[in-house]
């Protein structure tokens, strides 16, 4: 992978470059933060609404509560990044999300849960910015595409390894045993961030302005109406899967009776679709531009929306027709964000902590809403939740066609690569 010209200022000194794979590993590690807070827990839902006498869909109100959290604290955490460093935000972030899973174990009520889960992913929005931050210190174009997808790929290990070790932790121990594992998880993962992370800042320009102009970054990021195109094309793109996981322990548990134990199986099989989409990204990038994958995925989804809209509220909705259409529905992810992500960096080389952190914010603050208005109306059955990835789904295909336009020096450089190398042949 080609990397960018480290910074050799005097105050830094020459910078190696890391390798890759490895540092595919770590951020990938790190960004699992999220995933591991989200998806173990999603089994226990009933268990903890039952524990503490409350409706399930006042517990699944903390799913929103963390993506809110999550959001506010990417939204603090890039430009400090920007400032500070990748590495010491990080860890800040891993120690606030190291306590607060701790406190969990304790609580005895929905609104402490939700208020403590809300702190919880601040920290792990502080950890989570980092990660495009990083890669885009490194690498451009399509070579940013390759990472973000190698480590989506060994991320994916997490979704889907988490409802099941969530199910087992439940079946032998209690829920308050999920969050003891994410105290652990932390733990580790502060340790090798402490000792292993490179400061990535060190081989790109350090943003040089005042420390009191570094929020009026957003305004350029936000002026620059192209690049929010894939900013939005990809919050709508995620919001579909946001909104299908707010609601899945309602519908595949409740509404169509699947056991809690049975319940990671089905979830697991949208990770299937997720990792599959990433494995082909690479083959993709050497035939096709970054813009034209995305097109392909969000269009893909659209289709798949569209059919599960039908097959649940149009027709008699039935697991054999309703499973594959939402694998479909939520595996697009896999092919969108990583092309969407690259595309909408490729605009920020100077302040990638920011451009991330406000693409992090609006992705999971809409994400949060949709699962709020989901839960505001819902009635016993799916029809919020299909219309809500209807409709984000019709969002992201109108801004991927409308809004956003890749960024023509970059394609025109990549093309030159391109007819270098095979004149090389």
């Amino acid at each position: 992978m080609a990397l960018k010209t480290p910074n050799t200022s005097p105050d830094s000194g020459p910078q190696t470059a890391p390798d890759s794979k490895r540092l595919a590993i770590l951020l990938a590690a790190l960004i699992a933060t999220a995933p591991f807070a989200i998806d173990t827990y999603l089994p226990a839902i009933p268990a903890m609404a039952a524990d503490f006498g409350t409706p399930t869909h006042a517990v699944e109100v903390s799913i929103s509560t963390f993506l809110i959290g999550f959001a506010f604290g990417q939204l603090i955490g890039g430009p400090l990044s920007d400032r500070i460093g990748r590495r010491p935000v990080a860890m800040v972030g891993l120690v606030i999300y190291i306590i607060t899973s701790a406190i969990i174990t304790g609580v005895e009520s929905a609104t402490a849960l939700n208020v403590m889960r809300f702190i919880q992913a601040i920290g792990g929005g502080f950890a989570l910015v980092v990660v495009g931050a990083s890669v885009r210190d490194l690498y451009d174009g399509k070579e940013a595409a390759r990472m973000f997808a190698l480590i989506a790929v060994i991320m994916m290990i997490a979704p889907l390894a988490a409802p099941t070790v969530g199910s087992i932790l439940l079946v032998w121990f209690n829920w308050q045993a999920i969050f003891v594992l994410l105290v652990v998880y932390g733990s580790v993962m502060l340790v090798i961030v402490g000792f292993k992370m490179p400061e990535t800042t060190k081989l790109r320009p350090r943003y040089a302005g005042p420390a009191r102009r570094v929020w009026w970054t957003y305004l350029e990021v936000l002026r620059t109406r192209k690049a929010v195109g894939f900013m939005l094309t990809h919050t709508g793109a995620s919001a579909v899967m946001f909104s299908f996981l707010t609601d899945s322990p309602f519908m595949y548990i409740d509404f169509f009776g699947v056991a809690p134990s049975q319940f990671p199986y089905l979830f697991g099989a949208n990770i299937a679709i997720i990792v599959l989409c990433n494995r082909l990204n690479n083959p993709l990038l050497r035939r096709m531009e970054l813009h034209q994958i995305l097109k392909i995925g969000v269009g893909i989804q659209l289709c798949a929306v569209i059919g599960l809209f039908l097959a649940i509220n149009v027709f008699e909705p039935s697991l054999y027709s309703v499973v594959p259409l939402i694998m479909f529905s939520v595996g697009m992810i896999g092919l969108t964000a990583p092309n969407a992500t690259a595309s909408f960096m490729q605009y920020f080389p100077h302040i990638g902590g920011t451009a991330t952190a406000l693409m992090g914010t609006i992705q999971f603050a809409t994400g949060a809403v949709a699962g709020m208005v989901i839960g505001h109306f819902h009635d016993g059955t799916l029809l919020p939740v299909t219309i809500s990835m209807l409709g984000f789904g019709i969002f992201a295909n109108v801004m991927v066609h409308f809004v956003a336009e890749a960024k023509p020096t970059d394609i025109a450089s990549e093309l030159r690569e391109e007819t270098a190398r095979h004149a090389t042949r």
